[in-house]
């Protein structure tokens, strides 16, 4: 049985921002014309670890304001893994600063409405504008399609795809105002084939492809851009926990993310078996390039290759 996290979901409903030296009372810089994120917010969900944090990172190193937003609850019922913890969203919010960048880092649900659209008015704030959403908040779930629980079920949906398109409801507004901004979704190559051991997982990302399409095309007249990326897998704790690594290698007494990562190099074109944050992150600066301000709806996929056998 999963064990409740230590802040459950109502409890998120006002999210707390997590304070430091450049936090409400941050100003927006002037603008640096030798980074192109210079005077821009961004604001990313799921930012205390992983590819969120990487990305935070690099877009920081540009220049960018930065907004993390995490629930950063340590475990949270129906998820059978560690999430961030509130240590880990304070860390990441030092990382950032250690970066000369301005951070705001608040702990919050993208389930609960209420606590992303505070959010959000606290980052216009704070820095005057939103121009960069990264709607990366998610969680997996493995196993075979009859084992999951209605609360499995229920969470990974609400998360992966309740979850976005709320970050996306409370967004849009203020972008709209603007007549501007960039919107990136973080999906999986999972969200472009069938899996038998990530079939709900596998699901929402696919959901989530269809949704940032149908952004695309509500926000393009206002000149907002909706973009993916789908890596493969990637060295993040979603992936690097005993739950996950146990049921992709069930025969291995002591099943390792090396070990999970050399068993499918071998099926990559490139012969690499898994990603870094920072190789998502790099994906991720191209689609807030001003290079492409007229790139929309598409899905940039990041998989070693794998995806080279995919139908077109």
């Amino acid at each position: 049985m999963i064990k409740s996290g230590v802040l459950g979901a109502a409890a998120l409903a006002t999210p707390a921002v997590i304070s430091g030296s450049h936090s409400l009372t941050a100003q927006r810089a002037a603008p640096n014309p030798n980074l192109k994120l210079s005077g821009k917010t961004a604001f990313i969900t799921g930012g205390a670890r992983g590819i969120g944090l990487a990305i935070a990172q690099a877009m920081a190193r540009a220049g960018a304001n930065i907004v993390l937003f995490d629930i950063a609850s340590g475990q949270t019922p129906g998820v059978g893994y560690a999430l961030a913890t509130s240590e880990d969203l304070g860390a990441a919010q030092r990382s950032i600063e250690a970066l000369e960048a301005s951070c705001l880092a608040i702990q919050g649900d993208v389930r609960q409405r209420e606590a992303i659209e505070e959010a959000m008015q606290q980052t216009v704030a704070t820095f005057g504008t939103l121009d960069i959403l990264v709607v990366n908040a998610g969680v997996t779930q493995v196993g075979a399609i009859e084992d999951f629980s209605d609360q499995e079920i229920r969470t990974v949906y609400e998360i992966n795809v309740e979850g976005a398109i709320k970050t996306t409801q409370a967004a849009a507004p203020i972008m709209q105002k603007q007549k501007s901004g960039r919107m990136l979704f973080m999906s999986s190559a999972l969200g472009r084939m069938g899996n038998e051991l990530f079939p709900v997982y596998a699901s929402t990302k696919w959901a989530l492809i269809g949704f940032a399409k149908s952004a695309a095309l509500s926000y393009g007249k206002d000149n907002i851009t909706c973009n993916v990326i789908a890596p493969g897998l990637v060295r993040t704790k979603l992936a690097d926990n005993p739950y996950v690594l146990g049921a992709m290698m069930p025969d291995d007494p002591a099943p390792s993310f090396d070990r999970v990562s050399e068993s499918l190099s071998s099926g990559n074109p490139l012969g690499v078996g898994h990603l870094e944050p920072e190789d998502v992150a790099s994906a991720a600066m191209i689609f807030v390039d001003e290079s492409m301000s007229k790139v929309t709806g598409e899905v940039f996929d990041v998989s070693l290759g794998s995806n080279a056998r995919n139908v077109a």
